[in-house]
This record gives structure tokens, C-alpha cells and sequence, in this order.
């Protein structure tokens, strides 16, 4: 049908036999209209009618390999070209993540005495701290006596190197021994600051509460940077490597991130059969939420690599193939051997070199019309076998 539909276009478009004011359509020729108008049958555009119908074979030759077309009918079939060139680029794997916390920026607050807690500012998981704000105070015995022994040590001009280690050691920070000395007396209730900025992801007491030795008080995570937990089937996994870079899009919004490899899991998971892959996000905006899903891509094994638009690319029996824009009006099939495909480019590994023009649009056409001239010789060629032994 494309065969058909390629000749009634050569056919068409003759600029001698132009009949301008009727147009028809080019499968169903009973339909007319005007210039502009579309067939109500197919939807094509009608075309100009003409008076004096020529045959396709004064429009398109085959010599050898090579279809020869008149130049001034190229444009009207939509024959559009392009040279192959080099282009930097890699294969894409794509695989589905997650957004998760940076366990490296979270941070655990807890006591090391017996005590109970008197005043707690941050009193709910999803409050916001910077750096030094007050979390809660705690009264415990054992850090009473560890100030006690500190003061004394100080007023007895004893060397404090000690007593302040034993201060750390139950908890107390620079900013509450630095309060300590200053006011030279007792904290009845010991300040604990926060040592980072962040924000409350757990929360395990309430005023007034007792906490055993070692109990968990609160723990604080930094979400201005996040990790992606890309889940990468098992065959791709061998072509990423730390550094690899990657894209990382939210379906929700569209929104992209780049990104690279920062660690690859050293084990797979049996059920899924995908190895996580991790990145890590800048997320100073917070924008970037912890188990939200994110579709990922991978340009793996990048490098300079000669291509073709990846519509060029023909296929049949024989395998892959493009249309070789020889000179103007003149086209032949060459065979290709092609690699990867990735951002609308595929590799050529053989078969064609750095500044020959192939065709990119309207290959399809030039396909079927050489397929029909070479049907065609062959039945030619057939019957002047057959005159030869009826003689």
C-alpha cells in the first residue's frame, strides 16, 4: 500500500500538469475539494489534480543499488536528511527508587544518668531546631555531685581537667559547662542544646518524665541533603560504578534532580531481583520528602559515539539498514551494524562513516518504491528467461 501510495504521490505532483483549481484526494480519487481540504474518508490532504497523468517510472529510476528520484519531487514526499556525526551519550537504565533519610545527619540525643526531665521547648515529633536552641533541661543527681566537684576544684584553684572530663561525660556540653562556669554555681536543672540543626523524627519522653541511665531521650534528622534508594535489575548493574551520573525525576511534578552513583549495595535481593543503587540529593528547600517515588535513569558508559537519529534506523530479514542520501535525488540502502540507543540516537559500529547524509524522514516511502522497481526487474527479468526457452 505504501508502494502504491508513493507512485500516486510522484504521480501528483507534477508542476507542469497542475489543474490548480480542482484538488483531489490521493486514495480516494472521487473526492474533491479545494486547496487545503482534507478527505473525509482517510483524513490526507487533497492534493492538485493533473491533467496528464505521467507514469512513476519517469519520476524514479533504480540503477545498480541506488534509487534515483527527480529532485524537485524530494521535498513533496517529505524526504528530510541528516549527517552522521559523533555524539556523546550512553546507554540509559531506568529503574524505580525511593527517597529516604540521610542516616549520617541524624543524630541521637540521649542521658547518661538516672534522672527526669523538667522542661522540654521541643515537644513533638516535626518540631524544627537550629543549632544550639535549648531541647529540654534534666535534673539527675550524679551530674549534681559531677558540678559539685567541678565548683569546688575551682575555688580550690585545683587543675579542673577531670572534673570537666566527667562533666562530657554525663552529657553535658560545651554550652552548659561554659554556663557553669560563668555563674559559678549550681545548675539545678542541666540545659541539653541541640548539636545540629534539624528536625524531631522521634520523641520518646514528656515532661516530667524519668529516664533510666542510657534511655532515649529524642533523635534529630538534617533533611537539607537526602539519599534515593534506586532499585536496579540484576543485568544492568554491571554497566554503573560510583560516579556514575543519574537523573532523577518525581512523577507528581516532573521535576528533575542530577545526581550520581554514590554506593552500590554488595547484595542483591532474591525476591526482586534488583541490587539498590544509591544517590544522594542537595534539598535545601525541602522539597525532597523522605519514601516519597521517583522514577530514576542512569547514562552508563558514556562516551564519544558515531550515530544516527534513532528514526533512521530501517529493519528487515536481513537486519538493520538506512537510506544514504548519495547525492541530490539519488538514494541507496546500506546495511548497519548498531549498538545502543539512548536520547534518540542510536550507535553505528559498522556500515557507515562521519559525514555521509542519510535519510531520517520519509525512508519508509524510498523503501517501498526500491522493494517495487526490484519486484519489478525481477518479474521483468522472469519473462525474458521464459521468451528465451519457448525459442
Amino acid at each position: 500500500m505504501r508502494a502504491l501510495l508513493f507512485i500516486f504521490v510522484l504521480i501528483s505532483f507534477v508542476p507542469s500538469a497542475f489543474a490548480a483549481e480542482e484538488y483531489i484526494c490521493p486514495m480516494h480519487p472521487h473526492i474533491v475539494g479545494k486547496e487545503g481540504d482534507t478527505c473525509p474518508i482517510c483524513g490526507m490532504s487533497l492534493v492538485p489534480k493533473i491533467a496528464e497523468p505521467t507514469t512513476s517510472s519517469e519520476k524514479t529510476e533504480v540503477h545498480g543499488a541506488a534509487l534515483q528520484v527527480d529532485p524537485t519531487y524530494v521535498q513533496a514526499l517529505g524526504v528530510k536528511t541528516a549527517e552522521v556525526g559523533k555524539h556523546e551519550f550512553g546507554k540509559n537504565i531506568r529503574a524505580f527508587g525511593k527517597i529516604s533519610a540521610n542516616t549520617r545527619l541524624e543524630t541521637a540525643i540521649d542521658v547518661r544518668t538516672d534522672g527526669w526531665i523538667v522542661d522540654l521547648p521541643v515537644s513533638a515529633v516535626g518540631d524544627t531546631v537550629k543549632k544550639g536552641d535549648l531541647l529540654f533541661t534534666y535534673y539527675s543527681p550524679d551530674l549534681m555531685t559531677a558540678q559539685s566537684d567541678f565548683l569546688i576544684g575551682a575555688r580550690l584553684g585545683s587543675r579542673l581537667g577531670g572534673a570537666e572530663q566527667r562533666l562530657r561525660l554525663y552529657g553535658m556540653d560545651d554550652m552548659a559547662i561554659s554556663e557553669l562556669k560563668k555563674n559559678g554555681r549550681f545548675l539545678d536543672h542541666t540545659p541539653f542544646y541541640a548539636p545540629a540543626d534539624g528536625t524531631v523524627t522521634m520523641l520518646e519522653v514528656r515532661k516530667g518524665s524519668h529516664v533510666n541511665s542510657g534511655g532515649n531521650v529524642l533523635k534529630l534528622q538534617d533533611f537539607s541533603k537526602v539519599w534515593v534508594g534506586v532499585d536496579v535489575p540484576n543485568r544492568d548493574v554491571g554497566f554503573l560504578e560510583v560516579g556514575t551520573p543519574a537523573t532523577v525525576t518525581l512523577p507528581e511534578t516532573g521535576e528533575k534532580f542530577e545526581s550520581t552513583v554514590e554506593f552500590i549495595h554488595p547484595v542483591n535481593s532474591p525476591e526482586t531481583r534488583t541490587v539498590t543503587v544509591r544517590l544522594a540529593l542537595d534539598n535545601p528547600d525541602g522539597k525532597l520528602k523522605p519514601e516519597t517515588y521517583v522514577d530514576a535513569v542512569f547514562k552508563s558508559n558514556v562516551s564519544n559515539r558515531l550515530s544516527v537519529p534513532e528514526e533512521a534506523i530501517l529493519y528487515g530479514g536481513n537486519g538493520s539498514y538506512v537510506f544514504e542520501n548519495i547525492r541530490d535525488g539519488e538514494f541507496r540502502p546500506v546495511t548497519v551494524k548498531t549498538g545502543i540507543t539512548a536520547n534518540g540516537l542510536t550507535e553505528i559500529t559498522s556500515g557507515l562513516k562521519q559525514g555521509q547524509r542519510i535519510v531520517t524522514s520519509g525512508q519508509f516511502m524510498l523503501d517501498a518504491e526500491s522493494n517495487l522497481r526490484g519486484g519489478m526487474s525481477n518479474m521483468d527479468h522472469m519473462h525474458h528467461n521464459a521468451e528465451m526457452s519457448h525459442e
